[in-house]
């Protein structure tokens, strides 16, 4: 039997931590994981867990581009991230709860 339910959640966030090991262009060459730490460790700082979820994604399909971020249900990615413009994603995205 399949239990369906609605998300427990009022935001999701992923983060692409694809690490393809310096075979081809991934997140993990631009700090995809620290991204991700960094991200949940803020959300748990603030209160916001388990509000929101801040969770690892094997791969979006854009890590030419750098560490990309999709935040649902807001449906938004940011591209290009790095631990150096994070602050300014995380006043962004953490401001709405």
């Amino acid at each position: 039997m399949i239990d369906k339910q609605r998300i427990p959640y009022e935001k999701c966030i992923f983060v692409c931590v694809n690490d393809h090991h310096g075979q081809k262009p991934s997140c993990g060459d631009h700090k995809g994981e620290e991204i991700f730490r960094k991200l949940r460790e803020t959300a748990k700082v603030r209160g916001l867990h388990p509000r929101m979820r801040v969770t690892q994604a094997k791969c979006l399909g854009q890590c030419s581009t750098g560490t990309t971020i999709m935040i649902y249900p807001n449906n938004i990615w940011y591209r290009g991230v790095t631990l150096d413009n994070l602050g300014e994603i995380i006043e962004d995205v953490f401001q709405e709860l």
